[in-house]
């Protein structure tokens, strides 16, 4: 019964919320009229409000077991010795889709709520709303999907929607939508700053980068699963990875798996693919908003979460081609979430502040997610309902769901203080707070609900999240560890100082509107806010005794209490004196935006001038050098044919008595 109802709710999801927003963006495309388009925009929302209540329904009433809907798609036959196999279409509720699917649908529709008061005199209405609802749209398909190749689709419209989306304001005309302090120059006299154009273009490139090897190494799983006698080789349930790793060994176990990770990678902004997360802040706060709590940058980590849990239930966790590349990510998340935490504590523009704390999240993740291979066995599983998770997965999923709900707050709420400061930097001092209040309590609420304090939802996750690496440092070391308790101490400072520095210790704004003047902007902070706080309860509906005992360790409540001490004092003092070359280095964003646009830039332009030039070379060596030698030796051999014998008999001399020359001379030569 269920199975056979997941494709009429994964329509309602995915194709009719973009049904929705195509009478706004057809009418703006010819009548380009805002006034008169804005009402079709409530029409865009409904849509994205039937998507929310499916994957409601989809969370409550389908049993808490794995549904698996699947259909033959595209059938390959058989070629050269490899089998023919089914792609499907196949749709999956399970532990992570049920929650993520519900998060996902639920964040779309109160952003897109917030969106008509914030766009609501845009010029370009139509594109933000089309483009808005594909992206939530390919999320949700990303999301539910149990076959990879269906998987990638909604991955890809992903990076495309994001592209349009971040690139929303391409006339960059407005420096109030720039990142970086305009005016100011980087080495060879690149621009420190970032328009919305050129954004966009980072983005989609560097997603690029990851998406391309990514397909490469599903179409290996492909071919390889077909091998192995798997007629559905793509479905995330059923992949051979027993036969692959046995067939490709070791070394092809990590290339397979880290071709695979480079989209994650990538899309998740881990280090050295981080930069383009931060300069993405150049999109409506709205896109912004959703970018960082449950879409895009959420998917990479969703699917190495799918990833892991693939891997355990064919029981290979413990090989050691899947064991090195878990290592490595082991590192590159944690060492991104402390310097995500790190930049975030120093910059001094709202949503790139938010960019870095998303950044240090993402890493947070990614980073525990892949201890799951290094837990002891009999600690390494739990189960919820009638489902067996990873216990690393179900800790960094709740962190996931506790950073969706605080996020997008503090992106909703920056926007409404963009809007009422005139500035996209800090600004907001305590009599601004006291105007507003909901912005304030909002923005108060993600914070210390995210930041990890003694007794709200963060705390009990990251007490989680210590004890797994405890179980975990005899094989990934203590270094994973003092990465995690360092990004965890400068992470509670970072959302402290946002606070501070925008509603009680910051410069006077200069100007200020009326408050009530974006109801629906204050409504949309105001419930995501209050989730976030209640947020509390989802450790304790999860798995109670996992993040309860973790939670009362003595060495957890002592860290609760320093990480208080911290959020007190960085409210109380949140400004960072100019501390020169270091402040310099995190203003550029430890110059990775240099290196990328100078550097590698540099070096891509001398590869295609070489290019240019060995082809220019090639061309003129097939179609001018060789050819005219031709044509001058035949030329030549036509000029000494004579007809006579004695002729061809001295030419024969000639050419026998050169050949024993370079042959007596290679002789002495040896």
């Amino acid at each position: 019964m269920y199975e056979q109802l997941l494709p009429t709710l994964m329509g309602l999801m995915t194709v009719l919320p973009v049904l929705f927003a195509s009478p706004i963006a057809v009418y703006w495309l010819f009548v380009q009229d805002p006034r008169r388009a804005r009402p079709l925009a409530y029409l865009a929302v409904a849509g994205l409000g039937i998507a929310a209540l499916s994957s409601t329904y989809i969370a409550m009433s389908f049993p808490m077991k794995p549904i698996v809907y699947s259909a033959p798609w595209i059938v390959i036959p058989s070629v050269d010795g490899v089998p023919g196999f089914t792609i499907e279409v196949s749709f999956i509720v399970d532990f992570l889709s049920r929650y993520m699917g519900l998060l996902t649908a639920w964040l779309a529709f109160i952003i897109g709520v917030y969106s008509l008061d914030y766009l609501a005199e845009d010029y370009r209405l139509g594109w933000f709303w089309f483009f808005y609802n594909l992206f939530a749209a390919s999320m949700l398909l990303t999301v539910y999907s149990n076959d990879l190749l269906l998987m990638f689709i909604g991955w890809e419209g992903l990076g495309f929607s994001s592209w349009a989306l971040i690139g929303h304001w391409y006339k960059d005309d407005d420096e109030l939508s720039y990142v970086g302090r305009f005016g100011e120059r980087l080495i060879l006299n690149k621009p420190a700053w970032t328009t919305p154009s050129y954004a966009a273009y980072r983005a989609i490139a560097t997603i690029r980068f990851g998406d391309i090897p990514m397909l490469g190494s599903i179409a290996a799983i492909a071919v390889l699963g077909a091998l192995g006698g798997n007629t559905t080789p793509l479905e995330f349930t059923s992949i051979n990875w027993a036969y692959i790793i046995s067939k490709i060994g070791v070394g092809g176990t990590v290339v397979l798996l880290l071709a695979f990770m480079l989209g994650p990678y990538t899309k998740s902004a881990q280090v050295p693919f981080n930069d383009w997360l931060l300069t993405a802040m150049t999109g409506p706060t709205s896109v912004s908003a959703l970018l960082h709590s449950a879409t895009m940058v959420a998917a990479g980590v969703y699917i190495f979460m799918r990833l892991t849990e693939s891997l355990y239930s064919a029981g290979v966790l413990s090989s050691a081609g899947v064991e090195i590349v878990y290592l490595v990510t082991v590192y590159i998340g944690l060492l991104t979430a402390l310097l995500g935490a790190l930049f975030a504590m120093m910059i001094d523009e709202r949503k790139v502040i938010l960019a870095g704390s998303t950044m240090s999240s993402l890493g947070f993740m990614m980073g525990v997610t892949a201890l799951t291979p290094f837990i002891p066995f009999n600690l390494q599983t739990v189960t919820v309902g009638m489902y067996v998770v990873p216990l690393a997965v179900l800790v960094a999923f709740s962190y996931l769901i506790i950073h969706a709900l605080a996020k997008a707050t503090l992106f909703l709420v920056s926007g409404h203080l963009i809007h009422e400061t005139h500035t996209r930097f800090n600004m907001g001092d305590w009599e601004f707070g006291k105007r507003m209040k909901a912005a304030f309590y909002a923005a108060l609420a993600a914070a210390i609900s995210l930041g990890g304090v003694p007794p709200l939802a963060g705390y009990w996750v990251h007490a989680a999240m210590d004890e797994t690496a405890t179980e975990a440092v005899t094989v990934v070391g203590y270094g994973a560890y003092i990465l995690m308790l360092l990004a965890s101490l400068a992470y509670v400072a970072f959302l402290s100082r946002f606070v501070s520095l925008n509603f009680i210790k910051g410069e006077k704004p200069h100007t200020h509107e009326e408050h009530g003047r974006y109801p629906l902007m204050v409504a949309a902070y105001v419930i995501t806010g209050t989730a976030a706080l209640a947020a509390l309860a989802v450790p304790f509906t999860l798995v109670p005794s996992v993040f309860l005992s973790a939670g009362v360790d003595p060495v957890a409540v002592a860290i609760g209490v320093v990480l208080w001490v911290i959020f007190v004092v960085a409210l109380l003092k949140p400004r960072v004196g100019n501390l020169g070359l270091i402040t310099r280095i995190f203003e550029r964003r430890y110059y990775i935006q240099a290196f990328m646009d100078v550097v590698l830039s540099g070096f891509g332009y001398v590869l295609t001038v070489v290019a240019f030039y060995i082809y220019k070379g090639f061309d003129i060596l097939f179609d001018f050098v060789i050819p005219d030698a031709f044509t001058a030796l035949s030329r030549y051999i036509r000029s000494i044919q004579r007809g006579y014998l004695r002729t061809y008999l001295e030419m024969l001399l000639v050419t026998l008595a050169v050949a024993i020359l370079i042959i007596l001379i290679i002789i002495a030569l040896l």
